[in-house]
């Protein structure tokens, strides 16, 4: 009888082990160490709102001729005439970018070239919006039209906000583990590892393309709006001092 009774006890034993391994597994973020203290794997998070410093616009000029070269000739003058404008202003970055050449067909011969279409980019940018704006107003006039304009926040902006953010960062990824070691009946915490992902930069959607304006209003009115900032610390903890608590069978 004492031996049946000792085989039954040892048939009970893989069952409690595995319902020790699903207590374990049901803490998300916690391992059990062989010492009796407890591992937090932990992700603080922090998030700003934060105003656009940085516009850019995209100009196109374009011409249709005839003849390619007389179609490119005038791009050619109204972009340097573009550039001249853009070079008076100190604090604006233009640049060309995307040329192309494109032939027309006739609507009823389609082997027949009946005209040649050229086209050309003007990329303005700044981060002082008002004379920005000013030489958009101009360039309209001149036979460019704006494509797109897009705000954005600059890389000296998001530096600016960095350091506090990692602040914050650790701050929610401290009052994670304080809460979870209070829980577990801890009375220390000691810091095993951190680590510093890149953060992310949610840009904003360019706005809908702009064709050109009459003079009246040949200067758009704009509203640079703000980008959303993101940046997480990932961690691993050790709760300390926890009293042991027994588990008995149900």
């Amino acid at each position: 009888m004492m031996r049946h009774h000792a085989i039954r006890n040892g048939a009970r034993l893989p069952w409690m082990l595995a319902g020790l391994a699903a207590l374990v597994l049901a803490l998300p973020g916690a391992a059990v160490s062989g010492d009796g203290s407890t591992t937090l794997s932990l992700t603080g998070k922090a998030e700003r709102q934060v105003a656009n410093d940085h516009m850019t616009v995209l100009m196109t000029t374009e011409a249709r001729a005839p003849e390619a070269a007389e179609a490119a000739a005038t791009v050619n003058r109204n972009m340097e005439a573009a550039l001249e404008r853009a070079a008076e202003q100190d604090d604006i970055e233009a640049r060309t970018i995307g040329y192309s050449t494109r032939a027309i067909h006739d609507a009823d011969d389609r082997s027949r070239i009946s005209a040649w279409q050229v086209q050309q980019n003007l990329e303005l940018t700044s981060s002082d919006f008002d004379p920005l704006t000013e030489l958009v107003g101009a360039l309209q006039q001149r036979d460019l039209t704006v494509s797109q304009i897009r705000f954005s926040l600059s890389a000296e902006a998001r530096q600016e906000h960095r350091e506090a953010m990692i602040e914050e960062a650790m701050e929610d990824l401290k009052e994670q583990a304080r809460l979870i070691a209070r829980s577990l009946g801890a009375t220390h915490l000691r810091t095993l590892e951190v680590e510093l992902p890149d953060d992310h930069y949610d840009r904003p959607q360019p706005m809908m393309a702009m064709r050109a304006m009459d003079e009246s209003a040949s200067q758009p009115s704009l509203e640079a709006g703000h980008s959303t900032l993101n940046l997480s610390v990932r961690g691993r903890l050790q709760a300390l001092g926890a009293e042991t608590l027994r588990v008995g069978p149900r």
